[in-house]
């Protein structure tokens, strides 16, 4: 085809173009007006999370501070914290330390009660259970026992005095 053919036949192909394009762009609006499909929401009559929370009875506030003041610890700040389940049990978890060593409190979320406490770990990354490989939950190996049990018979906690 030479140049005189081209410009005999360039509305035709103008004509041609534009169609293409006005069905190529019609297309792709009716597509995105289809609503995309979304599962069914699904409300039953019992609400776990919510189950859960009715029990807490103790305060965050007041388990980071049973945390902080946890029997072995002295003069304890709380770096982290948050309720769990551990063990089917719900729980405040707190990284405390003294400023030397980091200890993993467990408080009850129901009576306040100071659960367990670890023993204390330089304060280090891998001590915080920051990238630490094959640490557990709250930078403890589960499987090692590195969790102590509070008899429940020890007195609650040592006061700090300033």
């Amino acid at each position: 085809m030479n140049i005189q053919q081209l410009k005999t036949h360039q509305k035709m192909l103008a004509v041609i173009l534009g169609v293409a394009v006005i069905a190529t762009f019609g297309a792709s609006l009716a597509s995105a007006q289809t609503p995309p499909t979304t599962p069914t929401k699904i409300v039953g009559s019992i609400n776990v999370p919510s189950l859960i929370l009715q029990q807490v009875k103790t305060s965050f506030t007041t388990a980071a501070g049973s945390a902080a003041t946890a029997q072995g610890i002295t003069n304890g700040q709380v770096l982290s914290g948050g309720l769990r389940v551990i063990q089917g049990s719900v729980v405040y978890a707190f990284k405390v330390t003294d400023g030397t060593s980091v200890y993993s409190v467990i408080v009850d979320a129901g009576n306040g009660t100071v659960l367990h406490v670890s023993t204390g770990h330089p304060l280090t990354l891998g001590a915080l259970g920051i990238g630490s490989p094959g640490m557990g939950h709250m930078g403890h190996h589960m499987g090692s026992g590195a969790w102590k049990q509070k008899s429940s018979t020890t007195s609650s906690s040592t006061t700090g005095s300033s």
